[in-house]
């Protein structure tokens, strides 16, 4: 073999002898940026530009919040549900004690004024037929209807009668009366039922109906104004000059005329029947009705 590839051969085993006993080099020592100080890939788009306009940011937000205020407005829920409407408190009818005719309270309307009412008194000498006027009168009309369909008016008594030339029943000793007149649903026999019976007094209707005609019926009051309640007097002759219109007339005699003359003090009411006719006819009289009354003295 030449010495010249000898020789090469024996300087490539030294080489490779060389390199295993060699220290490996020390890999260089790279050091990271902290994250905010690394570089940001740049925005690109929309966010882009919301990057190079920070105000359109709050403007977007200003959008988006009305956008959903409207839809949900429109569409009304959420804060915009309509509110649920308050349920009316139903209102609950008067109820009489028929042993101490006292009532919880005057009674609510429940009549119709476009209808027509008829009440009919039934006594021992006869029926007394009244059309009551609900155009003109339906509280005083509503009164009267709730009583005598309570059953309130049975068993009570017409204790004045006033008969002219003779003394009153409420004023024996004041000379002889210049009144005809009959005053019925008392429960005591001298009219004087006192402030619980039947405990409540009404309005009187507006604009007041008075008409003291023969045959005409009004509520008794104790004077003074909304102060009627049960007693009601029945005109047996033209009361005109004698009244000032303080009274509320709710009716007029259309049968039974002659059975009102012949009344006298003490004689009772059996009961009081009430019908009603859909649609009104012609009222004979105005009516009204008023608050409570425990005697009339016109």
């Amino acid at each position: 073999m030449p010495k010249t590839a000898s020789k090469r051969e024996q300087a490539r085993k030294m080489a490779r002898v060389a390199r295993a006993h060699a220290v490996a080099p020390e890999r260089p020592v790279v050091r990271q940026k902290p994250p905010a100080q690394r570089r940001r890939s740049k925005p690109r788009g929309f966010a882009a530009f919301l990057n190079n306009y920070p105000w359109a940011t709050t403007l977007f937000t200003v959008v988006v919040v009305v956008a959903i205020v409207v839809v949900l407005r429109q569409q009304q829920v959420g804060p915009f549900a309509p509110k649920p409407k308050p349920t009316a408190t139903p209102q609950v009818q008067a109820t009489c004690n028929l042993t101490t005719h006292e009532c919880t309270k005057a009674p609510i309307m429940t009549i119709n004024k476009a209808n027509t009412y008829t009440a009919t008194i039934k006594t021992a000498k006869g029926d007394i037929v009244i059309q009551l006027d609900a155009k003109n009168a339906p509280i005083a009309v509503n009164n009267f209807v709730f009583l005598a369909q309570q059953k309130w008016y049975d068993g009570t008594y017409f204790w004045r009668v006033e008969v002219p030339g003779k003394p009153s029943p409420i004023a024996p000793t004041s000379g002889p009366s210049q009144l005809s007149l009959i005053q019925g649903g008392s429960v005591a026999k001298n009219g004087a039922d006192g402030a619980k019976v039947p405990g409540y007094a009404i309005q009187d209707d507006s604009p007041l109906p008075a008409d003291y005609s023969a045959g005409t019926i009004s509520m008794a009051n104790t004077g003074q104004a909304n102060s009627a309640s049960a007693q009601f007097f029945i005109n047996v002759a033209d009361e005109s000059k004698f009244f000032s219109k303080t009274y509320v007339t709710f009716g007029k005699v259309i049968q039974g005329m002659d059975i009102v003359k012949k009344i006298t003090a003490d004689d009772v009411i059996q009961t009081i029947t009430i019908t009603e006719q859909t649609g009104s006819s012609a009222t004979p009289t105005p009516g009204s009705a008023t608050t409570p009354t425990t005697s009339a003295t016109p």
